[in-house]
């Protein structure tokens, strides 16, 4: 004959059919629960307070110099080592590629920092921006700026792309036009009518209307009005299909609620 352990007792709440048991937890768990709490405090007492352990990012710079130690901060009368995220790159973490992309960046022109400025602002943002500076925000509503967009290190204003006229098979502007509604649509509208980019159905053109210009735009973009350079993510195929349906289906075909005419007038 069994008897009930007297720790057995079931609670009276129950899920689905489902109760459990009022019982402790394993000694051998609340030990390990207790060690995690003791270990943790001597992790932080050797790599943070004593400094008496290298963190990975120490291990890493004793490596490249033998002679490096790492800085040591004062919080609230202490003395700790100093941590940066790793998502806040320093100095020595940055690769000479990246460094000379932030050099062209931080020392370009004012115009072309308040270019780039305007092309992530907010609509309030941009207003202020546009009471504030009305000539270079004409400029970049228009698109016309008074200095060209340094290019990142690294790029080039050539492109792959040699062919000088739209392609016209039917198969391949489908493929643009499945480009286009993938990619551009949420800055061109679905019918190209214009949204946060320009209208691509109208007689204005803001960079050009040849095969070669609108080629250029879509690999390169427009970094100053927040056009992404697309070559990284599209093929030499799909830019070539897509700037076929822009200039053999879109353009010209003034899709309703159109947005305001932008650039020189092409006829």
């Amino acid at each position: 004959m069994s008897t009930k352990h007297p720790k057995d007792e079931v609670f009276e709440h129950d899920f689905d059919g489902i109760q459990e048991y009022d019982n402790d937890l394993p000694g051998w768990w609340k030990k390990l629960f207790y060690g995690t709490i003791v270990f943790a405090v001597l992790y932080l007492l050797h790599f943070h307070v004593f400094g008496t352990g290298d963190l990975q990012r120490t291990e890493y710079m004793k490596e490249i110099d033998p002679n490096y130690t790492e800085p040591m901060v004062e919080v609230s009368g202490g003395v700790f080592n100093s941590y940066t995220s790793p998502f806040l790159a320093k100095e020595e973490n940055l690769t000479p590629r990246v460094r000379a992309e932030l050099d062209k960046v931080l020392n370009a022109p004012f115009d072309e920092q308040m270019y780039r400025a305007m092309s992530k602002a907010t609509p309030e943002q941009l207003e202020k921006l546009k009471a504030i500076f009305p000539e270079l925000y004409t400029n970049f509503e228009s698109g016309v700026m008074t200095q060209p967009m340094a290019p990142m290190a690294g790029s080039s204003s050539t492109i792959p792309s040699t062919i000088t006229e739209p392609l016209t098979e039917a198969g391949l502007i489908a493929d643009g036009k499945k480009t286009f509604e993938v990619h551009c649509f949420s800055c061109h509208g679905m019918a190209g009518e214009g949204g946060i980019g320009p209208n691509l159905t109208d007689e204005y053109w803001i960079h050009g209307n040849t095969m070669q210009d609108v080629l250029r735009v879509i690999y390169k973009g427009v970094p100053a009005k927040g056009m992404i350079a697309w070559e990284k993510t599209l093929s030499q195929e799909q830019i070539e299909n897509v700037s076929s349906y822009v200039l053999v289906t879109l353009a010209g075909s003034n899709a309703p609620n159109g947005k305001a005419p932008q650039g020189d007038k092409v006829e």
